[in-house]
């Protein structure tokens, strides 16, 4: 997984210090997007690039 640093412009609309949350994708380890939470969370979700949802699609 890549060190998720320099987030800078991918912050959600808000305040930027409550974006704690992190949307990263279960195919490539990407940051995907942030969000507004109470604390440091991970979320997984797909960035939509057909490698990742093959992939993905393969190990379930």
């Amino acid at each position: 997984m890549k060190t998720l640093t320099g987030l800078d412009g991918m912050q959600s609309q808000g305040d930027p210090t409550k974006d704690m949350g992190l949307v990263i994708c279960a195919g490539c380890d990407e940051l995907i997007d942030t969000l507004p939470t109470d604390g440091v969370k991970i979320f997984h979700s797909q960035c939509g690039r057909e490698e990742c949802k093959s992939r993905i699609s393969e190990e379930w």
